[in-house]
């Protein structure tokens, strides 16, 4: 059994029993990227369960039930006396369709539709539908899944207020019900997760891709949550892939990175990182599945597993040692080069030199900057599109006269100056008072 995988961390406010150090990720046993059959579905939570996982996640996104299905049928035979946590999540409901073949990443998924529902009612059906699939009439954890800017684009204020106005109640309510443990929100996103933890209290967030060896732009905001008692559970710690096998073992080139194939930067970043860690005598996937749990906040890491010898893979590495110099070396592959002023800002500003290729953290991400760019300048943190205000320090400053993709550079040439009067602390300040 995993001496790891025991529970170390401070209890959840709402839940029991305090969350492991690691657990298991779902996504792959509803197929995503990759039609695996049943019984290599079986088998791995059977894998997992006898390597000492007891908590996994999982979401109706996930082959579109066929992992809750998968995961509630192995579970009903292997752990009968529900000894084992659980967190699912809410935000989409699944209709019928005729589609079949690759949709949304999954493979040969469960033949129905997702379409985001952030509502009261919503989250009731959703919940009581994962409930169903699971074969279990409670839930550890319940999480709203895929809030965000850069999942919903323009959609993203109306699907937030239809979480904040009822869905986010009808998630207490479950919780005050005892049907659920704890509440919180499952997203890839930090932007939403500053945004929310503004508005309601949450008792854990699942945050995915946004603190691993190649993007620490969840810093400030782990900071944060360390400070105000909540619970975080990163996902995605390979970063969908890319940090899941040494170079040698397989190409990052022909890896995925957040889901999509990587840039060359990051490509070059990776390798750099492996090599790294090989003057230590340490495999890179084993630094990428322990370092999130450096952070104070960080409760739980969890990683995608679809075969038993992926849940074997992971054991390995999870008993690695880890020479406690190799941290600072690898860590310093991240300096800081851009800060954000306001929560509310959708620019960030430069404070040490970008050089084109370095990766910049920008709303749900990192990607490869596209230029050069000057200390004291702004660096678009989402897409702008000629109109859009330019908020700094939480006000606009400006609004955009031509187009600007997440990570280039604002010139003041790409901007007019419409709203200067309100581009000063103070102003902002008074205006806030």
């Amino acid at each position: 059994m995993f001496q790891d995988l025991t529970p170390s961390s401070p209890p959840l406010d709402r839940v029991g029993d305090v969350l492991p150090r690691f657990g298991m990720g779902t996504a792959a046993i509803g197929n995503l990227y990759r039609a695996i059959d049943d019984a290599t579905a079986d088998a791995t939570v059977a894998a997992a369960l006898d390597a000492g996982v007891r908590y996994f996640d999982t979401a109706p996104h996930y082959g579109f039930g066929l992992a809750e299905r998968r995961l509630g049928a192995a579970l009903a035979q292997r752990d009968p006396r529900r000894t084992c946590q659980i967190s699912t999540k809410v935000g989409r409901l699944l209709t019928p369709t005729d589609a079949a073949g690759a949709r949304h990443g999954f493979v040969d998924a469960d033949p129905f539709e997702p379409v985001f529902d952030y509502t009261a009612d919503g989250v009731a059906r959703s919940f009581e539908a994962s409930c169903a699939r699971l074969g279990r009439d409670r839930v550890d954890v319940l999480l709203a899944h895929d809030l965000g800017r850069l999942t919903h684009g323009e959609a993203h204020e109306r699907h937030l207020r239809d979480f904040l106005d009822g869905g986010y109640a009808a998630m207490v309510a479950l919780r005050d019900a005892g049907t659920v443990g704890a509440i919180g929100v499952g997203v890839n996103e930090v932007a939403v997760c500053e945004e929310l933890l503004d508005r309601v209290p949450l008792d854990v967030i699942l945050l995915a891709g946004r603190y691993t060896l190649l993007d620490r732009s969840a810093k400030p905001f782990l900071d944060r949550c360390a400070a105000e008692g909540v619970r975080v559970i990163i996902g995605g710690a390979y970063n969908s892939g890319i940090l899941a096998r040494d170079p040698h073992e397989q190409d990052p080139a022909q890896s995925h990175y957040d889901y999509a194939a990587p840039p060359a930067a990051l490509v070059e970043r990776t390798r750099a990182l492996a090599r790294t860690c090989a003057t230590a005598g340490v495999s890179l996937p084993a630094a990428a599945i322990q370092f999130p749990l450096r952070h104070p906040a960080v409760a739980c890491v969890l990683a995608g597993l679809g075969s038993p010898q992926e849940v074997a893979d992971l054991r390995a590495r999870i008993d690695a040692p880890i020479p406690d110099d190799l941290w600072p070396t690898l860590e310093a592959r991240a300096p800081q080069q851009l800060i954000l002023l306001h929560p509310d800002d959708n620019v960030m500003i430069c404070v040490a030199p970008i050089a084109a290729g370095d990766l910049l953290p920008v709303s749900g991400g990192t990607i490869p900057a596209r230029e050069g760019v000057t200390v004291g300048h702004k660096i678009a943190r989402a897409e702008l599109k000629p109109g859009d205000k330019v908020i700094k320090y939480g006000a606009p400053i400006g609004s955009m006269t031509d187009a600007a993709a997440a990570g280039q550079w604002v010139h003041m040439h790409n901007m007019k100056s419409d709203y200067i009067a309100s581009h000063t602390r103070s102003t902002v300040t008074e205006q806030r008072a």
